[in-house]
């Protein structure tokens, strides 16, 4: 086929093909376009998904009748004069391609009125071709109608999905508008029927209690921060506030919904000590930058955005949101009154979502809790309260309690811990930590350690709370911390054995080991092979006790073989292999401690750099009200 020139209508339809994919395009492009126009007001109504029709109005600055008849036309922009202009541009649309592209492909009808104007332009468009234009009588703003979206595109109109499917993207459209403009009130009805309406709001969360609801926004950690490059607004969910996916991982740069591998990375970065494995955290992040540091031409749709330094971008974000959650206490809170069901509309980083139903196992768990009360766990709201010194007194013998003079100093050296805790077997009942021992990051006032529950759990008493430790977990973060420390300074301690320990090994640990054999060295083994298929370890890290040298060893080395087939980066290696060292080595469940041991435990726990989660992400400490247990035991 010889070079030809397309003929106009295959050219425009082409184009709306980049623009428009489904109905939640034509209503993304007609809103940001909206927004521009210094609405103060945008309604959408809808029929049949936005299949059957999809009208837009606004109670913006509208246009004459030249400016209406120009803006039909493509490439046709108020918003950019020259090349220069996209380096600095600030409103959502700019191409000058989404009327007439969506026009090109229904039947468009635009109705417009500046304020000044008595009389409005009226222009109908069908299949790209003008219709009609007249005068008509509306209110100042634009009020667009699109109708039989794809009539003449046969082939597109066969893949839009089921009506449900559509409405749901449209939502996610107007919610992402709405929670990056709150100065505009929005609406959404389809059929007939209201799903969205939003009044104008003086703040985001204000806006994210009205979209998600009360328990959602009451769960959110705020954090704000000025940088030379960029400012940032995030609200992140709170130690109890996760998710089974990303749906709820929003981002904004100046305003505008975006899709960022950068950002998400950052925040999967901040979060992942904190976060279990397979959840994820809800976050609403809100980014300001100057648009010549920033690309937002890269995509069609102008979706994903490309930063000019993405590695200073990314190692900026995880700082503050890092920073901004230690200065919050991650702890999670045991409530068991009922709570209501957080709303579940889900928008998505730019991607498909649907609001899910209730299902069974949700409709019998809240049964459940009305007929017997059964606990569920409630989000915590973000704590305020100021750090204060720890009141107490000096350990005293009582009854069967163990004395002990020991005193919690944050300013001792933590890395000095007991490495053979003793096996006592009388409990004490009370025991005060000592004045001037405030634990730094978990801030607890006047706290004092009660007793062990099951031989796993300490109890301690704040003011009107009751804080549960888990020893184990506790023992792990402290050990993967320390570990942490001395292999940056390549100064992990190794202790030798008096017998030396062999592990007959299959050839693919063998392999491994020959690997990775430096990396066993760095975290204190004195270890090598012996010839055949015979490892051989002469010293050990200190911590680790002796019978669990053999399932240490073999455990890494599985681990490490597993790591090689992902092909995950030396860094994630050796810091997989120091949480499983830390994991082994901790206290376990059922361990007896004396009080004093649990005193040093929780002492350097205090002075953690993550005080709140084990590496595993497992939370360490959860909390009870004095209020809560009253309420169980209906004293109030």
């Amino acid at each position: 086929m010889p070079i030809q020139i397309l003929a106009p209508d295959v050219a425009n339809k082409i184009a709306a093909g980049e623009v428009v994919e489904r109905p939640a395009s034509v209503v993304k492009e007609i809103v940001e376009n909206a927004i521009d126009a210094e609405s103060a007001s945008v309604s959408v109504d809808l029929r049949a998904g936005g299949k059957r029709l999809i009208k837009i109005s606004d109670n913006g600055i509208g246009m004459n009748r030249e400016d209406a008849l120009i803006a039909i036309e493509r490439h046709a922009t108020s918003k950019i004069n020259n090349i220069e202009d996209l380096e600095s541009i600030q409103t959502f649309g700019f191409r000058g391609e989404a009327l007439p592209s969506i026009a090109s492909i229904s039947k468009l009808e635009l109705l417009t009125r500046t304020a000044d104007q008595l009389e409005g332009t009226k222009i109908t468009i069908e299949g790209g071709t003008v219709q009609s234009v007249e005068e008509s009588g509306c209110s100042p703003g634009t009020h667009i109608s699109v109708e039989n979206l794809f009539h003449n595109v046969p082939a597109r109109l066969k893949f839009l999905k089921t009506e449900t499917t559509e409405i749901n993207h449209i939502t996610n459209q107007i919610m992402w508008a709405a929670l990056a403009h709150t100065s505009i009130a929005f609406s959404l009805r389809h059929n007939d029927r209201s799903l969205l309406n939003v009044r104008v709001c003086e703040s985001v969360i204000e806006r994210v209690r009205l979209l998600y609801g009360k328990d959602l926004a009451e769960s959110l950690i705020e954090i704000e921060s000025e940088q030379p490059s960029f400012k940032m607004h995030a609200f992140i969910g709170n130690a109890d506030l996760t998710k089974s996916n990303r749906n709820y991982q929003l981002f904004f740069l100046n305003r505008r919904p975006i899709r960022s591998k950068i950002i998400s990375a950052a925040l999967n970065e901040a979060m992942q000590s904190f976060i279990t494995k397979g959840r994820y955290a809800v976050a609403f992040l809100f980014l300001t930058m100057d648009m010549e540091e920033v690309d937002v031409n890269v995509h069609p749709a102008k979706i994903e955005v490309r930063f000019r330094d993405e590695r200073s971008i990314y190692s900026q974000i995880v700082r503050l949101l890092s920073s901004g959650i230690y200065r919050h206490k991650y702890i999670p809170t045991i409530d068991t009154a009922e709570q209501p069901v957080i709303n579940e509309i889900q928008p998505t980083n730019a991607a498909d979502w649907s609001p899910p139903k209730q299902t069974q196992h949700q409709i019998d768990r809240r049964k459940m809790q009305r007929i017997d009360g059964s606990s569920v766990m409630k989000p915590v709201a973000s704590q305020t309260k100021e750090q204060a010194e720890t009141l107490g007194k000096t350990p005293s013998t009582e009854g069967n309690t163990v004395s002990s003079n020991v005193a919690l100093d944050p300013s001792q050296n933590q890395g000095e811990m007991v490495t053979e805790l003793s096996r006592v077997e009388v409990q004490p009942s009370r025991q005060v930590i000592p004045d001037g021992t405030g634990l730094e990051l978990l801030d607890m006032d006047c706290i004092e350690l009660k007793t062990s529950l099951f031989n796993t759990y300490i109890l301690a008493e704040g003011k009107d709370e009751v804080f549960i430790i888990d020893q184990h977990v506790a023992s792990e973060r402290v050990l993967y911390e320390r570990y942490v420390t001395q292999f940056k300074e390549e100064d992990v301690p190794s202790q030798g054995l008096l017998l030396p320990v062999t592990i007959e090994a299959v050839q693919q640990q063998l392999t491994t080991f020959d690997r990775h054999m430096d990396l066993f060295k760095k975290i204190g083994f004195d270890i090598e092979n012996f010839g055949g298929s015979t490892i051989l370890i002469r010293a050990v890290p200190p911590i680790l006790s002796t019978r669990l040298v053999t399932i240490v060893v073999m455990d890494l080395l599985d681990q490490l073989a597993e790591s090689d087939s992902n092909e995950i980066d030396m860094l994630k290696i050796q810091d997989d292999a120091l949480i499983m060292l830390s994991c082994r080595s901790a206290v376990k469940a059922g361990d007896k401690l004396a009080m004093e041991e649990m005193m040093s435990l929780v002492k350097e726990l205090s002075q953690a750099n993550h005080p709140f989660n084990c590496p595993h992400s497992r939370p360490i400490i959860i909390k009870m009200s004095k209020n809560e247990l009253e309420s169980r035991f209906h004293r109030r």
